[in-house]
């Protein structure tokens, strides 16, 4: 495959508003949820949890991968909000997701081990998969201060959840968040490795999918191209549609067909 360098310069280039937005989102979709629960429109949460999930794990994919636009020190602190959000930690999160692109689908990547199994293997793996990647990252997290970073993240999480539980005296909206959003985790597996990497070959071209179309990819914020993603990481989520079009040719010239969807 050609080096990012062949490519225009425009694929690593997001306008600073777009930024913004991207950054907001996590915020915007969590307000979303809790006028939502304010007004008794309980039947619309899970729909807005789930587009709280996309967009919280896209801007954490940037993020993870430094192309955010972002200075260490603030790289930091937006891991700590972000993944906080979700009861999760970002530090572990960029630990495990780039050491998945590291050693892809090999022994050791936790984060993708559910693609080397069955359906129902990444569906029974949901409640305890975030949890061993937490203990993994925490033996093998380097330097010390990402490991305290960590153990910030869950502490505060936990902290939170003990919150939610307190002030049940007058309303169940921020326990039921935390419970949706402890269940969502487990479909972490399903989504993010299974579906992904179904059915990987021994090819770097075969390791990971890519799905196209006009709604779903736009929905899922460009996810959807994970092996644009794989194939360069340091191309923003943004961007992925635009890097996708480029490689077209180079795809097909391999015997490569994209999965299409809507």
């Amino acid at each position: 495959m050609p080096q990012l360098g062949t490519f225009d310069g425009d694929l690593l280039t997001v306008a600073a508003w777009q930024r913004i937005v991207l950054a907001a989102l996590p915020l915007l979709t969590l307000a979303a949820f809790g006028a939502l629960y304010a007004h008794g429109a309980y039947l619309a949460l899970p729909v807005v949890m789930l587009m709280h999930f996309v967009v919280t794990v896209a801007y954490l994919h940037d993020v993870a991968h430094g192309s955010a636009g972002l200075d260490a020190r603030v790289t930091h602190g937006v891991l700590f909000i972000v993944s906080v959000l979700v009861l999760q930690s970002g530090h572990s999160f960029r630990y495990t997701h780039l050491h998945h692109h590291a050693h892809c689908l090999e022994e050791d990547d936790l984060e993708g081990a559910p693609a080397r199994g069955g359906l129902l293997a990444a569906l029974l793996a949901g409640p305890l998969y975030l949890p061993r990647l937490w203990r993994e990252s925490l033996r093998k997290i380097r330097p010390a201060r990402d490991r305290r970073w960590m153990i910030a993240e869950l502490a505060t999480s936990l902290a939170l959840v003990l919150l939610a539980l307190w002030v049940t005296r007058w309303t169940t909206g921020p326990l039921l968040y935390c419970a949706m959003a402890w269940i969502g985790g487990w479909f972490y597996p399903l989504a993010t490795a299974y579906l992904p990497h179904y059915k990987p070959g021994s090819k770097p071209l075969e390791q990971a999918r890519t799905m196209r179309g006009a709604i779903v990819p736009a929905l899922f914020m460009n996810l959807t191209y994970h092996l644009e993603h794989h194939l360069y990481p340091q191309v923003p989520t943004l961007n992925l549609r635009r890097l996708a079009r480029r490689l077209d040719p180079h795809f097909a010239a391999r015997g490569l067909r994209p999965t299409q969807v809507y």
